[in-house]
C-alpha cells in the first residue's frame, strides 16, 4: 500500500465521521478526557514538586530546625549540648511570633521572626538586601522586611528604609489575651525571595536575636537553627539529636523533606496515572461500540469494498482510520484543556499550615515528554479501540456483506 492510498482511506474515514457527527463528536469528548486529566494533573504535580525541591535547594543542604513540642522548652544547655557536636558549625535560637502591620489603611498578616541574622542569612543562601543594610546584633529596634511588606503585590511602595513601622500581636497573660504594639525602624528591604516552608521571607520582619526578648518580651525560645560543616552530617546529626529529643522536640532536615517530596511526587504520579488509565479504559469501550456501530451501517458498503478488490488488510485499515483520527482529535482537544485545566488548579496555590501559614503559587511543568506521551498513549487507545471491530469487518465474506439489509 503506497502513501496514495493511505490518504484515499484517510478521506473516506473524514467523510463517514462527518456523515456521523454526533456520534463522533460525543466519541471524541469520551477520548479526550483521558489527555485532559493526565496533562492537567500531572502537569500541577510536577510543577510543584520541581518549585518545592528547588526552595529547597536555594535553601542549603547543611541546614536543620529543631521546633520544642509542647511543654518543653529549649535553653541555654540545649544550645551547648548541640555545639559540642563535631559536626556542627552553627547554632542560633530564634523567636517567631504572628503579627499585623498597618499598610495603605488595612492591617496585612505577617511573621516576625528575631534570629542572628548573619546565621539565618548563612542557612537562606538565596536570601539577599535589595535596599539599606543587615540590622547589626545589638540594634534593637532595627529590622529587615520582606519585600512584600514594603510594597504590595501591585509594585506599589508604602514603607521605605528608615520609616518607623508598627508590629501589632497577642500574648496570653494569666489566661487572658492581650494586644501589643511595638514599633521598629526598617533597615533593610530583601528582594523577592519565596516561601522557605518553616518561613516565607516575603511576609516576614526580621529582627536580631536580642530584640525578641527585649522588645516583644518573650521568655521561651521558638526553635533553633543548626548549621552542619557539610552535606554529608546531616543525615548523621538530624538521627542524633532525634535519639536525644525523642517526643520533646520535632528535629527537620530539608534533606529529608526533599526526600518526602519526591516520595509524595511518585504517589501522587502513581494515583494520577491509575486515574487516567480508568478513563482511557472507557475511552477504549467507547471507541469500540462507536466502531462496532458504524460497521454494522456500512456493512453492505464493506461488502462493496471488498467485491471491488479491497483486501482484509485495507479493510482495518480504513475502520482503524477512523478510531486513529477521532483518538488524534481527542488528544489534541485534551491536551488543549489539560494545559489550560493544570494553570487554573496551579493558580488556586496550595496553603501550608506549621510553624507559620502561607500559600505556595507554583507554575504547572508542561514538558514535551508529558505532551507527546499523553498524545502516543491517547493513539494507542484508539487503535486498541477500534481493532476488534475493524477485524469483524474484515472477515464478513461479500456475498453476506452485499445481502446485509
Amino acid at each position: 500500500m503506497n502513501i496514495y492510498e493511505v490518504f484515499d482511506l484517510m478521506r473516506l474515514a473524514l467523510r463517514v465521521l462527518s456523515e456521523k457527527k454526533t456520534r463522533s463528536l460525543l466519541t471524541i469528548i469520551g477520548i479526550a478526557i483521558g489527555p485532559t486529566a493526565l496533562v492537567a494533573i500531572l502537569g500541577v504535580v510536577e510543577g510543584y514538586s520541581a518549585y518545592v525541591i528547588n526552595q529547597i535547594q536555594g535553601l542549603g543542604q547543611d541546614f536543620i530546625i529543631v521546633i520544642p513540642h509542647a511543654g518543653y522548652t529549649l535553653t541555654q544547655s540545649d544550645i551547648e549540648m548541640i555545639k559540642s557536636l563535631p559536626e556542627v558549625k552553627y547554632v542560633t535560637p530564634f523567636y517567631s511570633a504572628r503579627v499585623k502591620i498597618l499598610r495603605g489603611g488595612k492591617y496585612i498578616d505577617a511573621t516576625m521572626y528575631a534570629v542572628n541574622l548573619n546565621i539565618f542569612f548563612h542557612a537562606l543562601k538565596k536570601l539577599r538586601v535589595a535596599e539599606g543594610t543587615i540590622p547589626s546584633p545589638n540594634d534593637f529596634v532595627g529590622a529587615v522586611v520582606g519585600k512584600f511588606i514594603a510594597y504590595d503585590e501591585k509594585g506599589i511602595k508604602y514603607y521605605n528604609v528608615g520609616d518607623v513601622i508598627s508590629l501589632k500581636y497577642y500574648t496570653i497573660r494569666e489566661g487572658k489575651i492581650k494586644t501589643r504594639t511595638v514599633n521598629v525602624i526598617i533597615r533593610g528591604i530583601l528582594a523577592e525571595f519565596g516561601n522557605a516552608f518553616f518561613v516565607n521571607p516575603d511576609t516576614t520582619v526580621f529582627l536580631p536575636l536580642a530584640a525578641g526578648r527585649r522588645l516583644f518580651g518573650f521568655s521561651k525560645w521558638s526553635g533553633l537553627i543548626i548549621i552542619v560543616r557539610d552535606p554529608v552530617y546531616v543525615e548523621k546529626v538530624t538521627n542524633q539529636l532525634r535519639d536525644i529529643y525523642g517526643e520533646r522536640a520535632a528535629v527537620i532536615s530539608l534533606i529529608e523533606i526533599s526526600r518526602v517530596v519526591s516520595s509524595i511526587t511518585a504517589a501522587m504520579k502513581f494515583v494520577t496515572t491509575a486515574a487516567g488509565s480508568a478513563a482511557f479504559i472507557v475511552a477504549i469501550t467507547g471507541i469500540a461500540a462507536s466502531m462496532i456501530t458504524s460497521v454494522m451501517e456500512r456493512t453492505r458498503e464493506i461488502g462493496v469494498m471488498k467485491a471491488i478488490g479491497f483486501t482484509n488488510s485495507e479493510v482495518v485499515l480504513s475502520i482503524l482510520m477512523e478510531s486513529i483520527i477521532m483518538s488524534s482529535i481527542g488528544a489534541v482537544i485534551g491536551i488543549v484543556l489539560g494545559v489550560i485545566g493544570a494553570y487554573v488548579l496551579a493558580q488556586q496555590g496550595m496553603t501550608i499550615h506549621g510553624a507559620t501559614l502561607f500559600t505556595i503559587k507554583a507554575p504547572p511543568k508542561i514538558s514535551s515528554e508529558l505532551i507527546g506521551g499523553a498524545f502516543i498513549v491517547t493513539i494507542i487507545v484508539g487503535a486498541v479501540g477500534g481493532f476488534i471491530p475493524a477485524r469483524q469487518a474484515a472477515r464478513i465474506p461479500p456475498a453476506v456483506a452485499l445481502r446485509y439489509e
